[in-house]
């Protein structure tokens, strides 16, 4: 036992040492200026700041070392990027086919492929266009199972579940084709993507230093893990036979099980966890924008007011649905839907970029290999660009703002809205920019507005507290940006 911890104290002493010795020689211009770092533990002390969550913290450092900074996640620099100019976690090996899915590809031909062929059968506009009847029949069960929810509880559900439900039915039918109807395997993948975002808590420590994977200690995080890729390829596997010969792909419906099937991946794993990345990435960012939504509705019911009178405000559709060609015409609801967006960028941080040469960004040096994020986050906060941007403002969005007319405006006044209007536009990035932008969005944005629009339609959204406190938005970040308190509220249903 001795002899054990001599040996660990030698190896943690060494390693420190070294730490030190290579921090030190480091030229302190190979990177964009920033917080000074503490050995081994790098920024992480700043970043945990006020109990905030990283990517407010990260906005706060960005006033004081500028819109581009370098910052040390434990021994890894990472070039953070706050405006709108401007490597994977070891354990998400196991969960991505050694790195193989459309996120996590390097740039490369493979990415490429990948990417232009989801965009040709799971994105392609055919395919979106073809599941307009399946996501108005799907609202209409969200609404009946809300509603029975409310009746068993005197009002009161948790939506979350529900709306989460409704996004895997959608993105079951783009993988698999429209034979997909099976109620228990959306049960399951609910359970099953809570569970592999429940393991980020885990194998951050281990991902941040990776000298800690070769500590025994350790060792069960990764078994967890394993854990949960064995039970993703147990309920993926079996769609891969049988919906590849189904009457659907027999008809040569567009579908992304169709494309990488393919493709001849010679590990089937390839093809399961491509599978299983698109309803990982789509039903949190989805589902917890409606969340987000509905919950500054129910703190401003004005608002909540004002919306209602819009989806409702054409006699033709007051019962039923709405369907998905009357929500896209409908403007206020599209400024409440991307001002929810805005508000609480579901990934504030975007998905991590590697320089692949030396370059330069903004006029400061990249070496290659270096990680570099956007804070998107400070990006859509950003007071120069957003007037009171801690504010819940849908009209921002409107073309033209209350009190100010069209044609009425004197010649600096149009150049001053005009100018912001363009800085506004440019700046809206809660999806991303670039080749790495999110692929899914113009799938996320009409399938938010069809859900929201209808959810407010058929009932009035209140707080479920008895003490009439409003719901808490407070932030959490794990793998994307939910809420620290799971959104409860009352409805009252519009047209008994």
């Amino acid at each position: 036992m001795v002899s054990w911890v001599c040996l660990m104290t030698l190896f943690l002493g060494s390693t420190l040492i070294f730490l030190l010795i290579f921090t030190t020689k480091r030229q302190k211009d190979a990177w964009p200026r920033g917080p000074r770092k503490l050995p081994i533990i790098g920024n992480l002390h700043q970043l945990q700041k006020g109990r905030r969550l990283v990517h407010i913290n990260l906005a706060e450092m960005a006033k004081q070392y500028g819109k581009i900074m370098t910052v040390w996640f434990g021994t890894k620099p990472t070039i953070v990027v706050s405006d709108y100019v401007g490597s994977m976690p070891y354990s998400s090996r196991f969960t991505t086919a050694e790195w193989r899915t459309l996120s996590t590809f390097d740039f490369s031909d493979a990415w490429y492929n990948l990417r232009k062929g989801a965009q040709a059968s799971f994105f392609n506009p055919a395919s979106v266009l073809a599941q307009t009847p399946f996501q108005e029949s799907d609202v209409e069960q969200l609404i009946g199972s809300i509603g029975k929810e409310a009746a068993e509880n005197n009002g009161v559900v948790n939506p979350l579940r529900h709306i989460r439900r409704n996004v895997i039915r959608l993105i079951g039918r783009l993988c698999f084709g429209p034979d997909f109807r099976d109620e228990k395997f959306v049960e399951a993948m609910d359970v099953m993507i809570e569970d592999t975002v429940g393991q980020t808590g885990l194998k951050g420590l281990a991902d941040l230093f990776p000298v800690l994977r070769h500590i025994p200690g350790f060792n069960p995080t990764y078994r967890e893990i394993y854990k949960v890729k064995q039970r993703i390829e147990e309920l993926i596997s079996p769609c891969l036979d049988k919906y590849s010969s189904s009457s659907s792909s027999k008809e040569n419906y567009n579908h992304y099980l169709q494309f990488l099937l393919s493709q001849g991946f010679p590990q089937e794993e390839v093809v399961i966890f491509n599978i299983f990345e698109m309803f990982l990435l789509a039903v949190d960012s989805t589902s917890l924008t409606i969340a987000w939504a509905l919950g500054f509705l129910i703190h401003d019911q004005q608002i909540q007011g004002k919306l209602f009178e819009e989806v409702n405000g054409d006699r033709q559709y007051h019962e039923g649905i709405l369907g998905m060609e009357q929500v896209s015409k409908m403007k206020y609801l599209q400024g409440v839907v991307k001002e929810s967006a805005r508000m609480r960028p579901i990934a504030p941080l975007g998905i991590p970029h590697k320089a692949l040469n030396d370059t330069s960004l903004m006029g400061e040096r990249i070496e290659a290999g270096t990680t570099v994020m956007v804070n998107l986050y400070a990006v859509l906060h950003d007071p120069a660009v957003w007037k009171e941007p801690d504010r819940f403002d849908p009209e921002r969005f409107l073309e033209t703002a209350p009190g100010r007319p069209q044609g009425k405006l004197v010649d600096d006044e149009e150049k001053d809205h005009a100018a912001m209007t363009g800085a506004m536009e440019r700046s809206f990035l809660p999806f991303g920019a670039g080749r790495r932008n999110c692929a899914g969005m113009e799938l996320a944005k009409p399938h938010v507005a069809l859900t929201l629009g209808n959810l407010v339609k058929a009932f009035q959204w209140s707080t479920a507290n008895d003490q009439g406190e409003f719901p808490d938005l407070t932030e959490d970040l794990i793998f994307v940006l939910g809420m620290k308190t799971p959104l409860q509220a009352k409805i009252v249903p519009r047209h008994p």
